[in-house]
């Protein structure tokens, strides 16, 4: 048997979307992905009832809190199994998970409904698949920051090996209440992100600021084409003329990520999914974004309140850049991803200069 639950979450006006479906006698099999243009897809395969399980693992179905479509039109009776699991599970999974922006919304925020549904259920377990709790590898930090957020709190993990199929007893999929980036629902989560950071404290650095270079994605490739085509030119620049240093973050676990965006008093970085990292920061951090064209409406917007959150500082340099390949040349699915180009870098590094001086700030 299968049971829809709702589960409130305080802070989010989403209501429509705030339950989760409990399945008696599940099978869960953690699967490669389809992988599709630049989109991964799947992870997960779970039956119930000779019936593939669909609430809690189709994205569009759960964004439309849909209570109906509890299965796909897909028959499975294999009752073969490699472990058995005598346990209640609560599957932590969101296919966007490996991405980092989405991880901390679309992914972390579920937990929000295991803390919730811990409280009257004590032995709940949390289960995680293991592409998405390893300790290297570009997805390291899923692992990093669940780590730490459930660090000293009484939880137990179960993680679900690739390609075992499994038997459970009761497990517990969420349907997404907030999903990266809307334009509202995300407040209790952000406030988990905040308080989590505050346990990282910042450390000593010697320059004055830093420029969070992107040149990590170019050397270990990256699913898009997102390419700032002349940033040596401005990484150059931000070195000798401003002595700043260049941050690569692929370089740093999470916790010296925190440690980074908490300890440099002016911090650069160009659109990208490393801006979520403002809401590490505090009133003695000054972030600047140099905007992509395509993304710099709805991201800065998203930056904008982040800051508002962190209390952290925030100037965006919009107008400065042009795409400069389409989309079927890239063979990309979103214009966001294109590579493009500064048009002005020494009249940003004049800019620069008055944020270093604290002209802009004070003005």
């Amino acid at each position: 048997m299968h049971k829809i639950i709702d589960v409130p979450i305080k802070g989010c006006p989403h209501i429509f979307r705030q339950f989760c479906t409990i399945f008696s006698e599940a099978y869960v099999k953690h699967i490669d992905p389809i992988i599709k243009t630049d989109v991964a897809y799947g992870y997960v395969d779970v039956t119930h009832n000779g019936r593939k399980v669909r609430a809690g693992i189709d994205k569009e179905v759960q964004k439309a809190g849909r209570r109906d479509l509890i299965y796909y039109d897909i028959i499975d009776e294999d009752s073969n199994y490699d472990e058995l699991v005598e346990d209640d599970i609560f599957l932590i999974h969101d296919e966007t998970g490996t991405n980092y922006a989405h991880f901390f919304f679309d992914y972390f925020g579920r937990c929000l409904y295991f803390d919730e549904l811990k409280k009257d259920n004590p032995n709940l377990k949390l289960g995680i698949l293991e592409d998405f709790y390893r300790e290297d590898g570009n997805s390291s930090f899923i692992k990093e920051w669940i780590d730490l957020y459930y660090k000293d709190k009484n939880i137990d993990i179960i993680i679900f090996k690739k390609n075992k199929r499994y038997k459970v007893k009761n497990l517990i999929l969420s349907n997404v209440f907030y999903w990266f980036p809307e334009g509202r629902g995300d407040d209790p989560i952000l406030d988990r992100i905040i308080e989590t950071a505050s346990k990282v404290s910042p450390i000593e650095v010697k320059a004055n600021g830093c420029y969070i270079s992107r040149q990590d994605t170019i050397k270990r490739g990256w699913y898009h084409k997102r390419e700032l085509k002349n940033e040596l030119d401005l990484i150059n620049k931000i070195k000798t003329e401003l002595k700043y240093d260049i941050i690569e973050l692929m370089d740093y676990n999470l916790i010296q990520k925190i440690q980074i965006f908490k300890s440099y008093k002016n911090i650069i970085h160009q659109s990208s999914a490393s801006n979520t990292n403002i809401f590490f920061s505090t009133p003695n951090n000054n972030h600047i974004v140099i905007s992509h064209p395509v993304m710099e409406g709805w991201l800065n917007s998203k930056c904008t309140q982040f800051a508002s959150k962190s209390g952290a500082n925030l100037l965006t340099l919009d107008g400065g850049g042009n795409c400069i390949s389409t989309l079927e040349e890239t063979n990309q699915t979103n214009k966001d991803n294109l590579p493009w180009i500064l048009n002005d870098i020494d009249g940003i590094i004049d800019i620069l200069k008055q944020i270093d001086s604290g002209d802009i700030w004070n003005s």
